[in-house]
C-alpha cells in the first residue's frame, strides 16, 4: 500500500509540474505582445507609398507637395515641417475618411481603416524626406 501511495504521489507531482509549465508557457506567449501594436500597414500588407501613388498623387503630387492648381486653392504641402507639426495622426485620418473643405473627398466608403492608416503613415513619411 505504501508503494501505491508513493506512486500516486509521484504521478500527481509530475502532472502538477506539467500543468504549471503549461500555464507558464501559455502566459508568456499571450502576454508577449501586450501593449505592442502591430504596425497597421505592414501587418496588413498595405504599402502606403503605392496606395498614395494610386489614390492621392493625382491631386497631391508624387512627392506630396501638391500641384500648382490645387496649391492655389489651399492644398497643404505634406513635406512642410509646419504642416506636419500642425496635424495629429487622428486629424489626418479624419480628413482622409470624411474629406475636408470642398475639394478633399471622403474616402471612408472606398478605403479600409487599415488603408487610411497606411496613407497617414505615407503623409508622415513625406515630412521626413529632405
Amino acid at each position: 500500500m505504501k508503494s501505491l501511495k508513493s506512486l500516486i504521489g509521484l504521478k500527481l507531482a509530475t502532472v502538477s509540474a506539467a500543468v504549471a509549465i503549461w500555464v507558464l508557457l501559455l502566459l508568456s506567449f499571450s502576454s508577449a505582445n501586450v501593449g505592442q501594436a502591430a504596425p497597421a500597414s505592414a501587418a496588413q500588407g498595405i504599402n502606403g507609398a503605392e496606395l498614395f501613388a494610386a489614390k492621392c498623387a493625382g491631386c497631391h503630387g508624387k512627392n506630396g507637395r501638391g500641384l500648382p492648381n490645387w496649391r492655389a486653392k489651399g492644398q497643404p504641402d505634406f513635406a512642410d515641417v509646419s504642416f506636419q507639426k500642425s496635424r495629429t495622426d487622428a486629424q489626418l485620418a479624419e480628413s482622409l475618411a470624411n474629406g475636408k473643405g470642398k475639394f478633399m473627398p471622403a474616402w471612408k466608403d472606398k478605403l479600409s481603416g487599415e488603408q487610411i492608416n497606411a496613407l497617414v503613415g505615407q503623409v508622415r513619411a513625406f515630412g521626413k524626406k529632405k
